[in-house]
């Protein structure tokens, strides 16, 4: 399922921040027991925007489905199918490529700062920022959170910019990046108390931080390229600023978001932008693995690049999922 395409080809040089990047997210779905009835739904289709565009996009099911697809009210393309009876190994291959562009427009950029009273309340925000402001879902208000803001609140004046930067070097410094602590469902409070975990926790822990000064910031889902090492899918937090819009951020690697990043839904957190949803009728136990691998191209491909596609690789890695622990209330207004 294609997206938009532009028809002439460009030539890049890799030395220039801009690029053109071939993605492949390969998600694999084993049951240990038969499954009668699959549904799912997929945010895997980049966005097109100011700093990137998808030319082409791609899903693989290995089985005969209708796939359907709608925007949701956040903006993102949303792919969505079921099955009766399927086997109980499925794979789901979303292959694309994306143009981006080397903005070098970051957090910094901005020349607005505080007022005296270091607030931010005379700030006329548009309505699509308003929606960005409350603690909610896995970014939420706990009392692990107030040492943090104690420690972090800004000055009288100081440029939000700056502020935002220094915020993202904070959780980066007291933080361990480690895998397997935390789980796709994890609140800020995982993180807070054991003092490790992924890009999605280090991401809703800056929301959290610059919400509760009343900056707005979303959550962005999409991936990483990484010359040389193995690329994976990502999450970092834009900020909302009045002299230049949304910008990103990655509190995970400590820089501004640029070419290397590739955008593929934003939300409130992640329990609005999760790669791969969906519900199953059985008994039996769900296992996830996924991969990603990305790579450069000198010139935008043919019209036939999905079916001359590259083995992919790199490892498989496990979701780890449990039952979110946020209230009753909460949950109703997730789904």
């Amino acid at each position: 399922m294609p997206c938009s395409r532009r028809t002439g080809r460009r030539h890049r040089d890799h030395g220039d921040a801009a690029m053109i990047l071939e993605i492949q997210h390969e998600t694999e779905i084993n049951y240990s027991q038969p499954v009668s009835e699959w549904l799912c739904e997929l945010r895997m289709e980049p966005l097109s925007d100011g700093t990137q565009r998808c030319h082409s996009f791609q899903i693989s099911v290995g089985q005969p489905v209708s796939l359907c697809h709608y925007v949701d009210g956040f903006g993102n393309r949303v792919h969505h199918f079921n099955l009766l009876r399927p086997p109980m190994m499925l794979r789901i291959l979303a292959a694309s490529v994306v143009e981006t562009e080397g903005t070098g427009i970051g957090p910094m950029a901005s020349q607005t700062a505080f007022s005296a009273e270091a607030s931010v309340d005379d700030w006329q925000l548009p309505l699509e920022a308003v929606d960005y402001l409350p603690l909610r879902g896995p970014v939420r208000a706990t009392p692990l959170l107030e040492p943090l803001l104690a420690e972090l609140r800004p000055l009288p004046r100081i440029r939000i910019g700056m502020w935002v930067c220094q915020v993202a070097e904070f959780i980066r410094g007291r933080f361990e990046y480690a895998r397997d602590v935390t789980d796709a469902t994890s609140p800020i409070d995982h993180l807070l108390a054991r003092g490790k975990g992924v890009c999605q926790d280090f991401t809703h822990l800056m929301i959290a931080i610059l919400r509760s000064f009343g900056v707005p910031a979303r959550y962005v889902s999409g991936y990483i390229h990484r010359e040389n090492k193995e690329s994976q899918s990502h999450a970092w937090c834009e900020v909302w600023l009045p002299d230049i819009g949304w910008t990103g951020f990655d509190p995970t690697n400590g820089c501004p978001v640029n070419g290397h990043f590739v955008k593929t839904a934003v939300g409130r957190d992640f329990t609005d932008v999760p790669p791969n949803k969906g519900i199953y009728r059985g008994v039996g136990d769900e296992r996830i693995q996924v991969r990603v691998a990305t790579r450069t191209l000198q010139r935008l491909p043919s019209l036939s690049w999905h079916d001359q596609l590259a083995p992919l690789d790199v490892p498989m890695h496990s979701v780890l999922r449990t039952v979110p622990l946020y209230s009753a209330e909460e949950e109703v207004q997730q789904q």
